[in-house]
């Protein structure tokens, strides 16, 4: 067995050949919502808040746009992470370079264990089964988000009225290899939940050293292992997750 992989082999150097810096040159306000869902729902919300396009992020697949608006007397930018880690982190790492220093993310998870569809979740820790966090942070099972960025949400949440769990979440790059193995590997270390980026944008941020949390929405159930259920993938959560994360963040402290 290989001992020495190379993805183990974590460099702390904070500078790289490649930079976001190739963008270009602006100012971007230091509250970031960063979406990981689709462009319906994304341009809804800044149609009806009135956000102005500000920047663009260009990869060869999509060009992501980043949009300023202000919610609660808060300006703020939002932009929309493509899925994957490794690409979310690429927009999360252009966000940073360009002056955003506080990041709540919004995104959908499956359950591993029995639990409501459009349930509203905050991960605590995140079990790093993707590559790019490696890049990021020196190797280990799991990255730990933020205690205070967690307790400042949750705090925030309850005061608007809203129930939400603390859990651990599962981040996985190979969304078809979530086998009856895997799934029960990581539910006996305690991950109720599976998504494809939370491991890797915290890691980036804890790098990056800026404030990072992520709030998810039950979609699909992977709790039973012999049936997938879909569900309707947490479709009605969309938009009211996107709406009560802008309130948060712009109230979140910074």
């Amino acid at each position: 067995m290989c001992t020495e992989l190379t993805l183990l082999n974590f460099d702390e150097s904070q500078q790289a050949v490649l930079s976001p810096a190739s963008e270009g040159d602006f100012q971007l306000p230091a509250k970031g919502l960063l979406w990981l869902t689709d462009d319906h729902h994304f341009q809804q919300f800044v149609a009806v808040h009135h956000g102005q396009a500000v920047a663009h992020f260009d990869s060869i697949t999509k060009v992501a746009q980043i949009y300023q608006l202000t919610i609660e007397d808060q300006t703020m930018v939002v932009a929309q992470a493509p899925l994957g880690s490794a690409a979310a982190v690429m927009i999360l790492e252009s966000l940073i370079a360009f002056g955003v220093r506080q990041v709540l993310a919004v995104g959908s998870c499956g359950a591993l264990v029995s639990e409501q569809e459009n349930r509203l979740l905050l991960p605590q820790a995140a079990l790093r089964d993707e590559g790019c966090s490696f890049h990021y942070l020196p190797a280990s099972n799991w990255v730990t988000l933020e205690p205070s960025a967690i307790k400042a949400i949750q705090t925030e949440l309850e005061r608007r009225e809203y129930s939400v769990k603390l859990v651990k979440t599962w981040t996985t790059d190979a969304i078809f290899r979530e086998t009856k193995a895997k799934i029960s590997a990581v539910k006996a270390v305690g991950c109720q939940v599976v998504e494809m980026e939370c491991a890797a944008l915290a890691a980036c941020a804890q790098f990056r050293q800026i404030e990072f949390a992520q709030l998810l929405y039950t979609a699909d159930s992977l709790a039973n292992l012999n049936r997938h259920d879909p569900r309707h993938w947490g479709e009605d959560a969309v938009m009211p997750t996107i709406d009560l994360a802008a309130q948060v963040l712009a109230s979140w402290s910074y």
